[in-house]
């Protein structure tokens, strides 16, 4: 098991699971079923329990199908990316922010469960020239997640439509976006920092 992946592994999955203790259990099965990398795992709002691994395309599957097998009905939500767009796994690892140049719009998405903000946003990523600037998870957000993305506006248009594709109407709950032309410079410095409203969450 190694904590640090490298960048180059092709395949990513999230999943989110409640109670905690499902979790954990989730987590051991994963982890002794296959060679995957785990990224992060841990409790999130509101007591519920998030696991992010990586590796290459079929240990990542057998890990997942484990999880799903020990947890059940108690999974509340997961994705799996078999091709994960190679600047998600960063944005989640090493809360990286990227604000590049050219560009004056942002996009900002907001999805119910994390996991469903994986799948937006690589879709996003994959279908127009935009940049992932920030991508949070959990902790802060009620248990949901949000990302912001920057380019031109109709490339970052054009992403939030393709993000929007991949919420099912019966997941919508939790999903909004917004689409911010000409972002203002005072804007643009705040969001070039991250989003929470105190340096560290102190809910």
């Amino acid at each position: 098991m190694n904590l640090n992946p490298p960048p180059a592994d092709p395949a990513l999955a999230m999943l989110l699971i409640d109670p905690i203790p499902m979790g954990v259990r989730a987590l051991d099965g994963l982890l002794k079923e296959a060679p995957v990398h785990l990224v992060s795992a841990g409790t999130v709002q509101c007591g519920l329990y998030l696991i992010v691994i990586s590796g290459e395309v079929e240990p990542v599957e057998r890990s997942v199908k484990r999880a799903l097998d020990l947890a059940g009905a108690r999974v509340t939500d997961h994705v799996l990316l078999p091709d994960a767009e190679p600047r998600i796994l960063p944005a989640i690892r090493e809360h990286r922010l990227c604000w590049p140049a050219p560009g004056d719009t942002l996009g900002v998405i907001q999805t119910g469960t994390p996991p469903q903000l994986l799948r937006a946003v690589d879709r996003a990523l994959k279908g127009t020239p935009v940049e992932l600037v920030e991508l949070r998870v959990g902790d802060g957000l009620g248990g949901g997640a949000i990302a912001s993305l920057w380019g031109e506006t109709h490339d970052v248009e054009a992403a939030i439509e393709l993000a929007a594709e991949t919420i099912p109407s019966e997941g919508a709950a939790g999903f909004s976006t917004a689409v911010i032309r000409n972002a203002d410079a005072d804007l643009v410095s705040r969001i070039g920092s991250p989003t929470m409203f105190h340096d560290r969450w102190r809910g």
